[in-house]
C-alpha cells in the first residue's frame, strides 16, 4: 500500500531537508513542498498565503494521483489545524494509500538558531519576513509547542531532528522501505481539483 508521509513541523526545524533525504532512499517518491510550488505562480512574493491556498488544490490532485499510482509521497507542511490534517487523511484514504503523520521537534534554542543560520532563498526570505511581522521568535517556538500538543491529540509520531542520521532511522521506522511493485499498483485515473484551505 502506498504512503502519504506528511513531515510536519514548525519553520526551520528541517522538514524539507528530511523530506528529500528520506526520499532519496525510496526511489519513485514525490516530494510535493507546497512552499516551493507557490513560488511558480507570479507575484508570489506580494500574496505568499493567498497564492498558498490557490495551489493547495492542484498540489492535493497531485498527491491523490500519484499516490493512485502505488507510489509514495513526502509531504513536508506546517500545518496545526486538525481539519486540514483530516483533508490529508482523507485523499490518502480515497487514493488507497495510508496516512502517516510525523511532528519533527527540536528544543526552543536549537530550532531559533537553525531557522536564523538556514540559507537563504527567495521561498524562506518571505517565510521569514512574515514571520517578523507576526511574532518573531516567540510565534516560532510557540508553534513547535502547539504541534507537540497536536501530536498527543492525534497520536502522531514525534521525531527529535536535531541529528539528520538518527531523525532519518525514526522515519525509516515509521515508514518502512517496501518494493514498489508496478504490476499491482492501482490503475491510474483522473482526480478532479479538491480545495484546500491555507493555515
Amino acid at each position: 500500500m502506498p504512503t502519504l508521509l506528511h513531515l510536519n513541523g514548525p519553520s526551520g526545524v528541517g522538514k524539507s531537508t528530511l523530506a528529500h533525504a528520506h526520499a532519496a532512499q525510496r526511489p519513485g517518491t514525490l516530494v510535493c513542498d507546497i512552499d516551493e510550488l507557490r513560488s511558480w505562480v507570479s507575484g508570489w512574493e506580494e500574496d505568499f498565503i493567498g497564492t498558498g491556498e490557490a495551489v493547495r488544490s492542484g498540489a492535493l490532485a497531485l498527491i491523490t494521483a500519484y499516490l493512485r499510482s502505488g507510489r509514495d509521497v513526502v509531504f513536508p507542511q506546517l500545518i496545526v489545524t486538525p481539519s486540514q490534517i483530516e483533508r490529508f487523511e482523507a485523499a490518502a484514504a480515497e487514493a488507497g494509500a495510508s496516512y502517516v503523520g510525523v511532528v519533527l521537534s527540536l528544543a526552543p534554542h536549537k530550532l531559533l538558531e537553525r531557522l536564523h543560520a538556514r540559507p537563504q532563498t527567495p521561498v524562506t526570505a518571505v517565510i521569514s519576513r512574515i514571520i517578523d511581522e507576526r511574532g518573531g521568535d516567540a510565534l516560532v517556538v510557540r508553534g513547535g509547542e502547539q504541534l507537540l500538543e497536536l501530536a498527543g491529540e492525534r497520536g502522531m509520531t514525534v521525531i527529535d531532528a536535531t541529528d539528520e542520521g538518527p531523525a532519518l532511522h525514526a522515519l525509516a521506522a515509521v515508514h518502512p522501505l517496501l518494493p514498489y511493485d508496478a504490476e499491482s499498483a492501482p490503475a491510474k485515473t483522473s482526480v478532479p481539483a479538491s480545495g484546500i484551505d491555507h493555515q
